[in-house]
């Protein structure tokens, strides 16, 4: 796996149509997802190889499909993302990895292996269509989810959680999203909105340059972030 600078991920790789795709992934349980692509699937890249790239790697706006045969990694920030509610479909036939982790809008995101993120990972908007599933582990140092955004883990998930209480059915959050100006008590002033909520703009800039998003001592009030719990 040679060295790719850092660029859009919709964007590197090869061209190459749904076909090819689905002809590689045959029965494959996640193939169904190329089915929404079929009429308008924007951009369609093949990376043969995997990606292991030095620096941040980013998407467009959409619509776009994208099968890594391999590993993803990175060690700086990765932003899977779409506009307008485009649709977005990466497949990872191997770990993903990232110092910084977001996702949003229209992405899908399927990891055959396990997702490691080295700080904070965030997920908004979508819908319910903004997904990050992976058939191993998940862990991060924090998650941070909107109402509309979910994570999966069939290795379960191993990380701080901020969610709102409906997200999962089996694990419950460790801090409550529910928009209600308690993030004074938890996160650091230069992350809050106007009315003491956590502003995702800002905390996923602060991520992005290392700054603590947490009050001193939050995090450790939270044992369970360090176990391995259950998505579903």
């Amino acid at each position: 796996m040679g060295f790719v600078p850092p660029n859009r991920l919709d964007a590197l790789g090869e061209a190459t149509t749904l076909l090819e795709l689905r002809a590689r992934l045959r029965s494959h349980r996640w193939a169904p997802e190329l089915d929404a692509f079929e009429r308008a699937p924007g951009a369609v890249r093949l990376l043969a190889a995997g990606l292991d790239a030095p620096e941040e790697i980013d998407t467009g706006n959409g619509p776009y499909v994208v099968l890594v045969e391999g590993p993803l990694r990175t060690t700086g920030h990765l932003h899977l993302w779409t506009d307008d509610y485009q649709p977005g479909l990466v497949i990872v036939r191997g770990d993903l990895e990232a110092r910084t982790l977001s996702f949003g809008n229209g992405a899908r995101v399927f990891v055959e292996g396990s997702v490691r993120v080295e700080g904070e990972l965030f997920g908004q908007y979508g819908d319910h269509n903004a997904v990050l599933m992976a058939a191993g582990e998940i862990r991060a140092r924090a998650i941070f989810l909107d109402t509309t955004a979910g994570v999966y883990a069939e290795g379960g998930v191993q990380s701080l959680i901020h969610a709102p209480l409906r997200m999962y059915e089996s694990l419950a959050p460790d801090i409550e999203n529910e928009g209600v100006g308690d993030g004074v008590h938890s996160f650091d002033p230069a992350v809050l909105d106007a009315y003491g909520d956590l502003d995702f703009r800002k905390a996923i800039q602060a991520a992005r340059e290392g700054r603590p998003l947490f009050l001193p001592g939050i995090e450790e009030r939270f044992p369970l972030r360090l176990t391995l719990r259950a998505t579903r």
